[in-house]
């Protein structure tokens, strides 16, 4: 059985002078952490943080160094396939 995990990218994506951020949300995870910003290098596409939403502390919390190299190459993938689109066009980005 393949699981294919779906993203909801969130707009605008975010255009700094050094990074990328793409917020999303997973659906699948409980409420207090389905909300989630990945930080791209904006020149290497690496991912240079991962970090969640936790409405009950009100804060981000970092959660990079929790996941395997492969899972984050793997989001970074799935969420660029979903963004292409607004990613070659650069009056979607702010």
């Amino acid at each position: 059985m393949i699981v294919v995990q779906a993203f909801a990218v969130v707009h605008p994506i975010i255009e700094l002078d050094d990074s990328i951020i793409i917020e999303f949300l997973d659906e699948t995870e409980p409420e207090d952490s389905r909300r989630y910003r990945l930080y791209l290098g904006k020149q290497t596409l690496h991912v240079s943080k991962l970090i969640v939403f936790r409405p009950t502390l009100e804060s981000w919390q970092d959660i990079t160094s929790m996941l395997s190299p492969f899972y984050l190459a793997s989001l970074r993938t799935k969420l660029l396939e979903q963004t292409a689109d607004l990613l070659d066009k650069k009056d979607a980005i702010s």
